[in-house]
This record gives C-alpha cells, sequence and structure tokens, in this order.
C-alpha cells in the first residue's frame, strides 16, 4: 500500500497532520451536551458531523474491501432529533474509532498496484471513474474539512 496515503490517514484522524487539528483533536473533551448543541441555527452539530465522519470512513472502507458502492449502512447524518446523551456520544465515538481501525488495517492490506483501477467503472465524474486512489485522498480531505467544521462550532459554543 501507499505508505503516503496511509500516513495522511492517520494523521487527519490521529493529528500530526499539518492542517490543523485532527478529527481526535476536535471531538476531544467535547461533551455530550455540547455536541448536541447548534450554535449555528440550521447547520449540524458536533454530533452529527463525527456521525457523518465515521459513516463516510466505514463506507470507503466497504469499497476498499470490494463491495458496490452506496450510501453509508448508518446513514449519512443520524436522524433527525437523534437524542444525544452520555452514552450515545460515547457510542459513537467508539464506533468512529473502530471504523479508522478497520479502515486503516484495510489500506494497509490493499494491494498498491490496485490504487489507479476504478471503484466503480460504471460511476463516472468529469475525469472519468473514480480511482481507489482517488477516494481515499478524498476520504482524507473530507475527513479534514469535517474536523475543521468541529473547531468553529467549538468556538461557538
Amino acid at each position: 500500500m501507499s505508505t503516503a496515503l496511509l500516513a495522511d490517514l492517520r494523521w487527519i484522524y490521529e493529528g500530526g497532520a499539518w492542517h490543523g487539528p485532527a478529527v481526535l483533536d476536535a471531538i476531544k473533551d467535547v461533551s455530550a451536551l455540547q455536541a448536541s448543541a447548534r450554535p449555528i441555527p440550521d447547520g449540524h452539530s458536533i454530533y452529527e458531523l463525527t456521525h457523518h465522519i465515521g459513516a463516510w470512513i466505514g463506507e470507503v472502507t466497504s469499497r476498499l474491501q470490494g463491495n458496490k458502492p452506496g450510501m453509508p449502512s448508518e446513514g449519512d447524518f443520524p436522524p433527525a432529533r437523534t437524542k444525544v446523551d452520555d452514552n450515545a456520544w460515547a457510542e459513537l465515538r467508539k464506533r468512529l474509532e473502530r471504523r479508522q481501525a478497520e479502515l486503516i488495517e484495510t489500506v494497509a492490506s490493499f494491494d498498491a498496484a490496485r490504487l489507479d483501477e476504478p471503484v466503480d467503472p460504471k460511476n463516472k465524474g468529469k475525469d472519468g471513474p473514480v480511482t481507489y486512489r482517488a477516494l481515499l485522498s478524498g476520504l482524507a480531505q473530507h475527513s479534514a474539512y469535517h474536523a475543521g467544521q468541529i473547531m468553529i462550532l467549538r468556538k461557538g459554543l
């Protein structure tokens, strides 16, 4: 596997990337009350963004394992008005941790010779089918983007 892609996926989640706070840094010391707050009206909460990050890590892992692309099995975002208490917040963080561990394990064993193969040859963007390399790069960018959103929400609390 590409050690650079694997390192990016770790840094963006665990820390050490140049862009700023990693996902774990962004949710560190956030309480369930803070996670469920909406400092921006009609915006997502920290809980919802954390769910979203984990859901897409799981979906990308599934695609790397040869499954057909689709929406994340647990949904893109949690159902509206999901009750967020200490247990729900702790469980969501545990699921995120499991998803990340599964991703790293899957990426580490993924054949690097397949990185430029299309994930789904039938699904073409403006530059042709999305490759596994682009999928992983996009996931890293996605996680970094939402970690930044979480940091902004934290400032608004």
